[in-house]
Parts: structure tokens; C-alpha cells; sequence
């Protein structure tokens, strides 16, 4: 069976197409679709979705089933009322994100687990209690985003000469999360510059403590004793952060395969019980 699921966001939408057996497997289809300045949110999840219906059309692919996951702060009403999105399931996105968690065997059924979910606007910690699926404590920040971490970078690559926009200066980021170095180049190739990702951890350790100290605040705030930290979100592929939260907070600290993709891909798991 065929099913849509989308992870929705104040930096757009992630949807991807995958079998509901498999949602852990590569997507037959993915899409992000990050969101113009002035357009709203349901626009944007509008745009991901219909680009992975018309793929699945001229696959000849029936899509049985579509769900978008979305923050309970944000109004359900903003994320689908337009075009195809509006015949998708909705979600809670921490919902979401467990239910793939405990599909791929990274949480259990019981116990408390701390989720910290870094996206490109902020960071949301929400700590869970597994065996009834509530949140106890969620806080977010604007505080340690994706996108100050790729104005960082933008920066120093700045200080050194090496003049590019702010999405070369994301590609350079998350290139750092697969190579140990990336060598930089500004547009007009007079300057360059090698960056290190030793370079990359020491620019963003005091952004990071600043999430660790996030993370205490909220576990001490909600009153439960957490097994786990589980990372996920697009700045999950630093994985500076999770060895930081791990040694500042002595709880063993997961990140699951692709972290960007599991809101959609839980979203996608809960799509046919909507």
C-alpha cells in the first residue's frame, strides 16, 4: 500500500511517498519544498503534495492514503485548507514522530524518552511518556535554529574571503555533516577557504550548550526521569549535538537514519488509522 506523509514546518514541508510496510526504506518519491517569504504554510504543503501525486500519476502509482504532521502550536486550519492538502489526514507532529521511533525500534513502549527536534526556525524539546503517548513538558526556542547555524557559517566563510549567499553557506553545513572538510569557494573563484568540521563544532559550541542546557531545563521541569534523548529534525545531522547532549546530560542520546525525513515518515505510518 502506497501512502503520502508530509512533516510541516515554519521552513516549509518535507513530503515523501513511500509503502506503509517500509516507511523506513528511501522514499519512492521525495520533495521538500522550503517556503517563500510571504506565502503561507498550507501553500507551501500544497505545492509538496501535488508534486508527489503528479509523480505517482505518471508512475501509474495509486496513492491510498496521505497525512501531514504538523506542531500543535501551529492552527491545523493554516496547515491544510487548499488544494490537495486539504484531502490529507492531519496529525500531531510529536504523535508522528514517536510512532515511527518505536517503528524502527529506537524507543520502547514504556519509559520516558526526550525529544529534540532542531529545525531550521528552532528547537522544540518535548519530553514524552512512551506508554501513553503524552507529553509531559515541551518547550521551544528561536534561540538554536538551522538557519542562524547557516548564517554562521556564512560569516566566518566572510571573515576569510570567501563571499557566497546563505543557501552555499547551508550546502557547505550540511556537507560538513557527511565530509570532514569541505573546500569553499566564492562565486567568482579569487577566494578560498577549507573548512574543517572541527572548525564547524567550535563555531556553534556555544549554540549547542545552549541546547543542552534546554534539554535539563525541560526534563527538570517536567519531573520525569528520561532513558533517552532522541534528536531528530534536519540539524539532527550535526553530530556534534548529540555527543554534547549525551556528555552534558549522561542519557544515552540517539539519531535515528535521515532525522529530517521522521515526522513525514511517521505521518505516513499513521495515515490509513485517520
Amino acid at each position: 500500500m502506497l501512502v503520502l506523509g508530509v512533516g510541516a514546518g515554519a521552513h516549509g514541508a518535507r513530503a515523501i511517498l513511500t509503502y506503509l510496510d517500509s516507511p523506513h526504506r528511501t522514499p519512492i518519491v521525495s520533495r521538500t519544498v522550503r517556503r517563500a517569504p510571504g506565502q503561507s504554510l498550507a501553500t507551501t504543503i500544497a505545492t509538496g503534495v501535488d508534486a508527489i501525486h503528479s509523480i505517482a500519476a505518471t508512475m501509474s502509482l495509486p496513492v491510498q492514503f496521505s497525512a501531514i504532521a504538523y506542531r500543535v502550536a501551529t492552527d491545523p486550519g493554516s496547515v491544510a485548507t487548499q488544494g490537495t492538502a486539504r484531502s490529507a489526514s492531519l496529525v500531531p507532529e510529536t504523535a508522528a514522530q514517536v510512532r515511527y521511533l518505536r517503528f524502527i525500534g529506537l524507543v520502547p513502549k514504556h519509559g520516558v524518552t526526550v525529544l529534540c527536534d532542531i529545525g531550521s526556525t528552532g528547537t522544540t524539546v518535548t519530553v514524552i511518556d512512551l506508554a501513553s503517548s503524552r507529553t509531559l513538558m515541551t518547550r521551544r526556542t528561536a534561540t538554536f535554529c538551522g538557519d542562524d547555524l547557516d548564517h554562521s557559517v556564512r560569516r566566518l566563510l566572510s571573515s576569510n574571503g570567501v563571499r557566497v549567499d546563505i543557501d552555499a553557506s547551508r550546502a557547505f553545513k550540511e556537507q560538513l555533516s557527511v565530509d570532514s572538510v569541505v573546500s569553499t569557494m566564492d562565486p567568482t573563484g579569487a577566494a578560498r577557504h577549507v573548512l574543517t568540521r572541527r572548525d564547524f563544532d567550535d563555531l556553534i559550541a556555544g549554540p549547542v550548550r545552549y541546547a543542552g542546557m534546554l534539554v535539563e531545563q525541560t526534563l527538570q521541569l517536567s519531573g520525569a526521569r528520561a532513558q533517552s534523548i532522541v534528536v531528530v529534525g534536519g540539524g539532527a545531522n550535526i553530530t556534534s549535538i548529540a555527543r554534547s547532549l549525551e556528555k552534558r546530560t549522561g542519557l544515552t542520546t540517539l539519531v535515528p537514519p535521515m532525522p529530517e525525513l521522521v515526522s513525514a515518515r511517521g505521518a505516513a505510518l499513521l495515515s490509513p488509522d485517520r
